[in-house]
Parts: structure tokens; C-alpha cells; sequence
């Protein structure tokens, strides 16, 4: 069956030998547990009706350092992914541009690294802190709350899926030409959609951040940490491995960002008044030049 006459034009091969496509699935135990028997007798002693409010119990104690570390790495692992990567769709994919798989990959395995040390320290911890949350929840505690802790292992991971970015004219079914060329038009579309999507995501970041270092230094009296810098200089580093069009207005921005609201250190704009409205009003100026490049919507 011939298939290749008519067919829409392929998709920008650049994006799809540019980049791939990732997804990131982090899984964590919540520590929590909902009790229909004492949400029933809280809604009843306040004479509320039984579905005013639910009551979870917290499993652990509030200063369970072990499992609080392990969260955080869970949280880090999950901002590392989004800050290193361009949205792409509502399925979980992200866009990770090749230029950028390097930094990602050695981030995530760091993470990994540390996420794995982490649930080991938990788990030795674990048996006396379900001691201690026997003792601090006295009638609430159950025993079949607690998974053993082979179970409890099983409930943490951290794991990442890699696809290539989806092209048109591949396409072996035994279909009639008209619906391939449906089926490669709707692929070509949505991967444009998407690339749009990634582009935006980008000059988004970009405007936030300007506009975070605009609204703090323009108040001579607001207070600021350090990470406003900071992460201005890290977004306008990974900005330049995630530019995956080769956006040249984008590029100059990032450039104008990194040398103009990245050239000074935090404590010296704290200290420097002149310094500090210098970059305010850099900022604002390159809000209004990230507006003229990639319009009202930058």
C-alpha cells in the first residue's frame, strides 16, 4: 500500500534529534492515616454532621528527623526534575533537550544516591519511633497501621523513564492512506503544540524570576535571601542548555539576566543602596524588553 503521497510535512526533526522525552516518578510512604472511628466521634461530640471533617492521624512523631530528611531529598529530586527539564504534556512527560541529559542524569543519580542513604537511616530508625508513637498516640495507635518494614521499603523509589520525542512517517499499520495522514497530522500538531509549550515555559521562568528580583529590590526596606540571586544564576544557567529552538531572543534575554541581575553578590545589595536600585532598574527594564521580544504574553 502506498502511504507517501499527500502526507503532511514531517515535524521538525531538529526537536526530535534534540531532545527526549522524560518522566519522573517519585513514591514515598505519607506517614499518615485516616480514622473513620474518631473522625465519627469528633464530628459527633462537636454535633456535626459525619461528613464535616475527616480526621487523619500522624503516624510518627513531629520530630522524626530520619523520615523529614527522606522527604526532602523526595522534594529535591522532584524540583531538580521540573527546573532541569521544559513542559511538554498532561501525561507526565517532560522535555529534557540532549544538551541538558548530562547535568540531568548526574543530578538524578546524586539524588538517587542520597534518597537510597536517607530511606536506610529511616528504616534503622523506624521500629523505635513506631515505639514512640505507641506511647504518644495511646488509644489511637494501631498496629495495623504500621507496615513491617519490608513493606515500608517497598513504598519508597525514585525512578525515570526516557522516550524519543514523537516524529510522523513512521507508521507501519494497515490502514487506509487518508487515516495515516490523520494519525501523522494529529502527531505533527500536537508535537508543535508542545514545543510551543516548552518555548513558553522558558520565557515563564525567565519573567518570573525577573519579576521576584524586580519586586524586592525596588522596596529599599523588603527583605531578601540570598536565593534571589542565586537562583536567577542558576535558572540563567540551565536556560542555556534548555533553549532546544535555538530562541535567539530568548538567549539575549538570558544573557541580559545573568550579567545585569546576577553580576552582584546578595550581601552587597543589602548593603548598597545604589547598587541595589541599579539592579531594580535593570530588572525592570528587562521585564519591558522581554515583553517588545516575545510579546505581552513573556
Amino acid at each position: 500500500m502506498d502511504t507517501t503521497t499527500n502526507t503532511p510535512q514531517a515535524v521538525d526533526t531538529s526537536i526530535c534529534n534534540k531532545a527526549v522525552l522524560v518522566s519522573l516518578s517519585v513514591s514515598t510512604w505519607t506517614a499518615r492515616k485516616y480514622s473513620k472511628e474518631i473522625t465519627a466521634k469528633v464530628n459527633a461530640d462537636h454535633g456535626a454532621s459525619g461528613d464535616a471533617g475527616r480526621y487523619n492521624k500522624s503516624l510518627l512523631p513531629g520530630d522524626a528527623e530520619s523520615y523529614k530528611a527522606l522527604m526532602r531529598v523526595a522534594g529535591y529530586a522532584r524540583t531538580s526534575h521540573y527546573s532541569q527539564s521544559l513542559a511538554w504534556s498532561d501525561e507526565g512527560w517532560r522535555l529534557l533537550p540532549t544538551a541538558n541529559y548530562q547535568e540531568y542524569t548526574d543530578k538524578l543519580r546524586t539524588l538517587t544516591s542520597d534518597f537510597e542513604t536517607a530511606l536506610e537511616d529511616f528504616l534503622l530508625d523506624y521500629p523505635a519511633l513506631v515505639n514512640q508513637s505507641r506511647a504518644r498516640l495511646n488509644g489511637m495507635f494501631r498496629d495495623s497501621d504500621y507496615p513491617d518494614v519490608h513493606d515500608l521499603r517497598a513504598k519508597f523509589s525514585i525512578g525515570v523513564e526516557f522516550s524519543p520525542v514523537p516524529t510522523s512517517g513512521d507508521f507501519r499499520l494497515d490502514l487506509a492512506g487518508s487515516t495515516i495522514q490523520a494519525i501523522e497530522k494529529s502527531v505533527v500538531d500536537r508535537v508543535e503544540r508542545a514545543t510551543a509549550l516548552a518555548v513558553k515555559d522558558s520565557w515563564d521562568r525567565l519573567k518570573d524570576c525577573v519579576m521576584h528580583i524586580h519586586s524586592r529590590l525596588s522596596d529599599p526596606k523588603a527583605i531578601f535571601r540570598d536565593s534571589l540571586i542565586d537562583n536567577a544564576r542558576e535558572l540563567t544557567d540551565v536556560l542555556g542548555r534548555l533553549n532546544i529552538t535555538g530562541d535567539a531572543a530568548l538567549e539575549t534575554a538570558r544573557l541580559e539576566v545573568a550579567a545585569k541581575l546576577g553580576a552582584y553578590e546578595p550581601a552587597m545589595l543589602r548593603s548598597d543602596a545604589t547598587a541595589r536600585a541599579e539592579v531594580a532598574r535593570d530588572a525592570s527594564a528587562i521585564l519591558s524588553s522581554m515583553g517588545n521580544l516575545y510579546g505581552t504574553g513573556a
